[in-house]
């Protein structure tokens, strides 16, 4: 049933874009290429103007209705006599933005834009940047780093799964000083993929190390589900996470990177779940992390608590579909975080909480003890977050432990990707120094 609804959607988009003219001369490079649509001249889609204007152009010479949603407001396009579809967006801040056009009801990504924002399960939708004076937006003249990506079989977790490493300008494999390196992890309904497709984080390094403002350092971004499903699964799912992370993930990284090998030059950090796999993972292990980063923390998925798969109940919104622009359905309506704006609309709701006895069982063992080994504890949420409850009763908890950490709520924000990669930049000046 899945693929033939597949096939049906199929059909009504290659209906509405037109067929392919006859012998598919160059002009015409078919929907899902640079061509924008079937048939006639490639079309440049999108099109970002000096003052942040969007414009998106699209062929669909028989569609009867076409509009982009995930650029501020709901685009409806208008269509000239080549069957070109465009549209242009109010001025739009500085970020990232994914976005789709609906034809005839039917959601499609841009053929004429190669980059996706991906998540799990899905083929992603497509992504631009505004550029301006963000940490996140590519600059002109500054060095690049290389991202690789790397596939393996993992025996723990019982699938075929990848992770991808990023090196900055200039990585050296012989040199003297070894690199430190800094696993990031993602969120519920993300992938491996999603800090670089959608959080940036590559060019956040690049950015920074060309600035002088983060040292030069190796970043690892694996796959965060500790179960062949993705976030469906045992309770256990964040200990076999780990368990692949430490036994599999970060043994390839350094046999084949230059890197540190002691605690004082590895980080660990994330977003939702990621920030939950961070916490747990790291202070766990504290003979292997000495820098943690909780970014949202979906604390409810922590082992014991039961959260619920999916954004089930009681479980945390999937990052995207909070309003942080991934995964399933992501916010791309009017209102969504996911446009780029301050957050506002994503993983609100009922304050969750957490039964105290799971806190306990997960590191009922901590004390002040560790405050002389952990260099960094960050805790970070925003004030507009469903977890905001949660983290504030894991930060208790700290405190009656005499357990130190730097904690961060930040007004104006939700569930969403602005948010993260901001938490990233600061973190990324802070470790390792």
């Amino acid at each position: 049933m899945f693929k033939k609804t597949i096939l049906i959607l199929a059909l009504a988009v290659v209906s509405a874009l037109g067929q392919p003219p006859a012998g598919g001369g160059r002009g015409g490079s078919g929907f899902g290429g640079r061509g924008g649509g079937f048939g006639g001249p490639a079309i440049k889609s999108p099109e970002i103007s000096a003052d942040g204007k969007v414009t998106v152009r699209l062929r669909a010479a028989n569609a009867k209705e076409v509009a982009v949603t995930g650029l501020g407001q709901r685009i409806a396009l208008t269509k000239n006599e080549q069957g070109v579809w465009t549209g242009t967006s109010d001025v739009l801040k500085p970020d990232v933005y994914m976005y789709q056009f609906s034809v005839d009801g039917t959601n499609v990504n841009d053929p004429s834009n190669p980059n996706l924002g991906t998540s799990w399960g899905t083929g992603g939708r497509s992504v631009l940047t505004v550029p301006g004076p963000v940490a996140w937006a590519p600059v002109t003249g500054v060095a690049r780093g290389t991202v690789s990506r790397h596939s393996y079989h993992s025996d723990v977790v019982g699938d075929d799964r990848e992770f991808y490493v990023y090196t900055p300008a200039g990585y050296d494999p012989k040199r003297k000083e070894a690199y430190p390196v800094f696993y990031v992890l993602h969120g519920l309904g993300d992938d491996a993929q999603s800090w670089l497709t959608q959080g940036n984080a590559n060019v956040i390094m690049d950015n920074l190390i060309a600035q002088g403002k983060a040292k030069p350092m190796i970043m690892v971004n694996p796959l965060g589900y500790g179960t062949a499903g993705g976030g469906q699964g045992t309770t256990d799912m964040i200990v076999h996470f780990a368990d692949a992370l430490l036994t599999e993930v970060m043994p390839r990284v350094e046999k084949e990177y230059n890197v540190a090998k002691d605690r004082e030059h590895r980080a660990i950090a994330g977003l939702s779940m990621g920030g939950a796999e961070a916490t747990f993972t790291g202070l766990n292990h504290l003979d292997k992390f000495a820098w943690i980063g909780s970014f949202s923390g979906a604390y409810v998925m922590w082992p014991g608590a039961n959260a619920g798969g999916r954004g089930g109940p009681g479980g945390p919104p999937p990052a995207g579909a909070s309003g942080g622009m991934g995964g399933r359905g992501a916010g791309v309506g009017p209102g969504a975080g996911a446009a780029g704006g301050s957050g506002r609309g994503g993983g609100r709701g009922g304050q969750q909480m957490l039964n105290p006895d799971i806190i306990d069982k997960n590191f009922g063992t901590l004390t002040s003890k560790i405050n002389s080994q952990v260099k960094m504890f960050w805790i970070v949420c925003g004030l507009d977050d469903s977890l905001l409850g949660v983290n504030r009763q894991f930060k208790t908890w700290l405190t009656a432990k005499g357990i130190k950490f730097t904690e961060q709520e930040v007004p104006g924000m939700a569930h969403v990707w602005p948010l993260w990669r901001q938490n990233l930049t600061d973190m990324a000046q802070q470790v390792f120094k």
